[in-house]
């Protein structure tokens, strides 16, 4: 399998309850109580420490520390072995840079460089900045994208304007990432859109749920519509948009340039992550999905995810043998397809 959408991670020696906070998305404070049990009682986290015992034992967590203290590259290689995960796709502008022990690909951030330094050049020599950096990621340093979280900051409705972007540009007002200049941020999205086209790269795009930061009003995958609509490149609508993934999947179908993977649903939504599946393999062509985690901070999110997605699809798929939909010969050609080649063909074949 290849997994087409984490994030840094590294095994490190920890108690239960530290271990339970890094695998939340939501709040990460240990200073208040309701925090920490809520966390506790996700379903996630129930299904987390059960496989993990199945796997490690019943005191799981201190096996998992003892095979860390012995060698944690060693032990987060025998993780991924287990799930099957062969290759990562990194989305390098969140966590830490660390070791890992199989092939990956990186994705550049965009919101990585529109920060203070940014604005302080002029409007035309920001754009300059803006466009060699991304050619330098794909020509120099061999980065296979892009990826943008607008949606955590000014939302997917965005308009290409270079009026605007040169009026929102001076305005200073900000929030807690910094400068708001929504018009500006549309312009060097739609930039990227450009960049990446012209680059033969993919654009992965946050669209949907995400952490406490989100601004989940502003998600929906179907915003982004006119865009698409006639962009010749490949652009990724990363979470399948979820809790909006039935556009997603119809969009996928209507629109050539569009793709998605079903990461952060695999795991985070435990079950609910077989009917998100069910629903897309209903509508989007097989060619367009990919398997993904939004793996973060530790391997085990990344190793229960491709387990829970395997046992996802091979339900799917059986019921869709029983419908007709497909036969026994379309099984393992479509199941290799979503786990492994479309991520192949989008991320590592350049």
């Amino acid at each position: 399998m290849i997994d087409s959408h984490a994030h840094w991670f590294y095994a490190r020696v920890m108690t239960e309850e530290e271990f339970m906070m890094a695998t939340a998305e939501s709040w990460k404070t240990n200073e208040m109580k309701n925090v920490i049990e809520m966390n506790y009682f996700r379903p996630f986290y129930f299904l987390l420490r059960n496989e993990l015992r199945k796997l490690l034992g019943e005191n799981f967590i201190e096996e998992r520390n003892k095979r860390i203290k012995d060698d944690n590259i060693e032990y987060t290689k025998f993780l991924l072995k287990d799930a099957g995960v062969e290759k990562l796709v990194i989305d390098e502008g969140f966590g830490k840079k660390s070791e890992i022990p199989i092939p990956y690909a990186l994705l550049f951030r965009i919101e990585s460089i529109i920060n203070d330094d940014l604005f302080s050049k002029s409007f035309d020599k920001a754009i300059e900045i803006f466009e060699e950096t991304l050619i330098q990621k794909i020509k120099k340093e061999k980065y296979a994208g892009f990826k943008s979280i607008i949606a955590y900051r000014t939302g997917l409705k965005v308009v290409c304007s270079e009026e605007k972007a040169k009026k929102d540009f001076t305005n200073a007002e900000k929030e807690w990432y910094g400068r708001k200049a929504k018009g500006f941020r549309d312009f060097l999205f739609c930039k990227t859109m450009a960049i990446a086209k012209e680059l033969n790269v993919p654009f992965q795009v946050h669209t949907g749920a995400g952490d406490r930061d989100i601004k989940l009003e502003l998600s929906k995958p179907s915003y982004l519509t006119n865009l698409v609509r006639k962009y010749e490149g490949k652009i990724v609508f990363v979470h399948a948009g979820f809790p909006w993934h039935r556009e997603t999947a119809w969009m996928s179908y209507l629109f050539p340039s569009v793709y998605l993977d079903v990461s952060e649903v695999f795991p985070f939504a435990t079950i609910a992550g077989y009917d998100v599946l069910r629903e897309v393999m209903e509508v989007a062509p097989f060619n367009k999905i990919m398997y993904g985690s939004d793996a973060f901070d530790v391997p085990e999110i990344a190793w229960i995810s491709a387990k829970l997605f395997t046992k996802a699809i091979n339900k799917v798929l059986k019921e869709m043998i029983e419908w007709d939909v497909i036969n026994d010969k379309d099984y393992n050609k479509i199941k290799r397809m979503i786990c492994n080649d479309n991520a192949e063909e989008l991320y590592f074949s350049k």
